[in-house]
């Protein structure tokens, strides 16, 4: 399994990417060109990794992944301090957007779904318009509680080398477990939000607050109704600085 390479680490018993973007770029470039088997990677973050803590059948999904990727200062931050170990963050949304202009350069066909309102079509036009070569296989917003044949079918049995999900943490990871033996993917990706940021309908906090690791302050502001989401981020710290014995 990928994640048991030199380039992986370990917190709380989820095995984490642990290298820089350009290697998991050069990995997943390979996947794609070799066509041999489908890969599922996990965006990670703090909330993440709370979630799987409390809930067995999560935990399970974060072991089925072929990569989880070390999405959030948070959960940089957590590394360091329990494995000494320095790691890149590798935001889900930065990843999606390098993955297109791949695309776009080497002729890898996307799909893009979830989201909510027209979201999904939003963000393959903005990509679409940012990467012109971006050959996209599709798009559906559909919501996914209960409608699995449905959106099977609206993707369709063709060929797809890269299929975005974005129906929020763990609802898409999910979906994803249930869906992917009817898929014919190269990969398979987790984007959570990402679709608000590219199709407008949220604005991204700036690099220097994203740099700083005050992500979550800057969306906590244009939506402050999240405000109890963000309370896993210090229970998070606290579960980072004093474990349980049982937890590593």
């Amino acid at each position: 399994m990928d994640k048991n390479d030199d380039t992986s680490v370990q917190i709380f018993n989820i095995s984490l990417f642990g290298g820089t973007q350009a290697e998991l770029l050069s990995k997943i470039t390979n996947w794609l060109d070799s066509k041999k088997e489908k890969k599922w990677i996990a965006t990670v973050n703090p909330e993440f990794i709370m979630k799987a803590g409390e809930d067995r059948h999560f935990f399970d999904i974060l072991q089925k992944t072929d990569l989880n990727v070390v999405d959030g200062k948070g959960l940089a931050w957590a590394i360091k301090v329990k494995r000494h170990r320095k790691v890149e963050v590798i935001p889900g949304s930065d990843l999606m957007a390098e993955l297109c202009r791949i695309a776009a350069e080497r002729g890898y066909s996307v799909y893009f779904l979830g989201g909510w309102e027209d979201r999904a079509r939003q963000t393959a036009w903005f990509l679409k318009r940012k990467y012109p070569g971006l050959k996209i296989a599709g798009y559906y917003a559909g919501q996914c509680r209960g409608n699995d044949q449905i959106i099977r079918d609206k993707i369709g049995n063709k060929y797809i080398d890269i299929l975005f999900v974005a129906y929020g943490m763990k609802t898409q990871e999910e979906w994803i477990e249930r869906n992917l033996r009817w898929l014919k993917v190269g990969l398979v990706i987790g984007v959570g939000r990402s679709f608000d940021y590219y199709s407008g309908a949220l604005k991204r906090a700036p690099k220097v607050w994203r740099q700083l690791g005050l992500e979550w302050l800057y969306s906590l502001i244009q939506e402050p109704k999240r405000w109890r989401r963000q309370l896993v981020l210090p229970k998070f710290a606290l579960k980072v600085l004093f474990p349980a014995p049982d937890q590593d």
